[in-house]
């Protein structure tokens, strides 16, 4: 109801009581006038009978008496009358009041929703406060710390006693573009990254950007049956051929154990990631660089996983070396990787050329390249192959030092696919990969020094290595909180008659765990594990080892 209405309202009222004002008048004049008509004593006929003695009946139908009989019925209308008037006036004093009660309602309403408006427009101004003042504070410090190098050159010069050399000048127009960068950046498009779609991460004072910690403390204890290469792991490839038998061994090791730092911001041009982790598994439990690289987007920049390798498809293995026919190789790459429509990504990389080469020495020319295509089909079942292509080359250990460049291959399909018989977590994972010359991308190679290339000492070719590697595995939850996995790999190799007779052949390894994670954050396990490696001549060895595992996430 707005204003208008109710002041139509208003004026309807103020008609109504003027009306009945008005009416109450007219009616007492009119019951005046019929009281003066009695009180003459004259009838209809004009004749006087006031004197008349005879006709004292008469006066009983005399017009004086007929007034009289009429003055209550007149006197009645004009109370009815008077008391509708008093309704009406009432009704209509009622009805303001209910559109006046509702018009108050009205403006409540919007006086409560202007102050919610004003209370959420207020904390977007303190939030963008903070931002500026957590970005000016940080911009202030940058230009102090310029400030006092500058001050420090200044010193140096003016202690030496000498003029300002090109070098210097140099310098200071570093400085000075430094600062004017800090400067403009002060008018950048930046806000502060979304905690919500990084869980775990705190925001770092004076930035935009967002951090979070993470790794794990992990320790083996392995205990080997059998003579092996590698103590503290199990790298079938190490297993001595032939047959050898020795004490069992014992050994505890913490090496695994991770840290690694994943930095994300936002700019006007997009989000950006850092990420870098590192182990113990370095000479003497030394810190180990394991990943290092930006991304922004579709592109990643730095070292991590080969893109050739397929990481969502990676069985659980207590043991630190993993399964030996598993594509597993961190390296230096460029990486574009767009989705495709709604289920298909593409991945293409240019990644580090190194190469391991028999009877000769690699020489790095062109980067080896992979293209990648995976899917997820019904959120069950994900797919990816991967082909991998690349030149090697190098110089010959022959007499006359001859170069020469083979092309390299591979092929690697890989998938994991739920299995809900027994329960919904239930799961199986295969991969199966082909090629020449890429047996560094295979664990168990690339943990001996595989070749990838040889050199035919009679000729100076240099010849491709063809290999064959494959991974079954299985995933059993018991319960909630305990799983077992049991995981086959089998490597081969096709040595073409130019590799020593004792040279590797191929390996196979298999483990049976358990898994009880108490907490989230805990894993406590125990693995048997089973090898062996052929030679090319046919010889055999075999080892067995037991590990119990402890691993605590953070």
């Amino acid at each position: 109801m707005n204003i208008l209405s109710t002041t139509k309202h208003l004026v309807g009222l103020l008609i109504l009581i003027s009306a009945v004002a008005g009416s109450v008048p007219a009616m007492a004049q009119d019951e005046a006038a019929d009281a003066r008509t009695d009180n003459t004593g004259t009838d209809n006929s004009g004749t006087d009978t006031s004197t008349d003695a005879t006709a004292p009946e008469k006066e009983s139908t005399s017009p004086a008496a007929t007034p009289a009989k009429s003055d209550a019925p007149a006197s009645t209308d004009a109370a009815n009358t008077a008391a509708s008037a008093d309704d009406s006036l009432q009704q209509a004093i009622t009805q303001m009041q209910a559109q006046l009660a509702a018009q108050a309602k009205q403006i409540e309403a919007l006086q409560a929703q202007y102050t919610k408006e004003v209370a959420a427009r207020q904390r977007e101004i303190n939030k963008q406060d903070k931002q500026i003042s957590a970005q000016t504070t940080q911009i202030a410090t940058q230009k102090d710390a310029i400030q006092s190098l500058q001050k420090q050159v200044d010193q140096q010069i003016s202690d030496a006693g000498q003029s300002i050399s090109d070098t210097e000048k140099a310098l200071r127009s570093r400085l000075e573009t430094v600062e004017s960068s800090i400067k403009s950046s002060q008018q950048a498009d930046s806000t502060q990254y979304d905690l919500t779609e990084f869980p775990g991460s705190i925001a770092i004072p004076g930035s935009s950007a967002a951090i979070k910690i993470g790794g794990f403390v992990k320790m083996n204890v392995v205990e080997s049956f059998d003579p092996i290469g590698t103590t503290d792991r199990f790298i079938v490839g190490s297993i001595p051929v032939p047959q050898e038998s020795g004490p069992t061994i014992s050994a505890l090791t913490v090496s695994q154990s991770r840290l690694n730092f994943d930095l994300r911001d936002t700019t006007k041009y997009g989000a950006v990631r850092a990420f870098i982790e590192g182990d113990f598994a370095g000479d003497g439990t030394t810190f180990r660089l394991r990943h290092a690289f930006g991304q922004y987007k579709s592109f990643l920049i730095g070292q991590t996983w080969t893109t050739f390798m397929d990481t969502r498809s990676r069985p659980e293995d207590l043991d630190f070396e993993g399964i030996n026919g598993q594509v597993l190789l961190r390296q230096p790459q460029i990486r574009y990787f767009p989705k495709i429509g709604e289920s298909w990504h593409l991945l293409l990389s240019a990644e580090d050329p190194t190469a391991v080469i028999k009877n000769g020495t690699g020489i790095n020319q062109i980067p080896d390249l992979v293209a990648s295509m995976e899917r997820t089909w019904f959120d069950e079942w994900h797919m990816k192959s991967s082909l991998l292509l690349r030149k090697m080359s190098g110089d010959c250990i022959c007499l006359d030092g001859k170069s020469d460049s083979a092309i390299g291959w591979a092929l690697s399909i890989s998938g994991m696919t739920t299995v809900k018989r027994w329960d919904p977590r239930d799961n199986a994972q295969i991969q199966l990969t082909y090629g020449e010359g890429h047996s560094h991308y295979i664990n168990d190679l690339g943990s001996v020094g595989g070749a990838d290339a040889v050199f035919d000492l009679t000729t100076g070719k240099l010849i491709a290595v063809k290999s064959f590697a494959m991974y079954m595995s299985f995933q059993k939850w018991w319960t909630p909180n305990m799983r077992s996995n049991f995981n086959f790999g089998y490597v081969s190799v096709d040595n073409g008659g130019f590799f020593d007779p004792n040279a590797y052949k191929e390996t196979t390894r298999f483990i049976a765990n358990f898994i009880w994670s108490p907490i989230a954050r805990i894993d406590l396990g125990a693995q048997f594990l089973s090898g062996s490696r052929t030679n090319e001549n046919g010889e055999k060895g075999t080892a067995k080892q037991v590990q119990l595992s402890a691993k605590y996430r953070f």
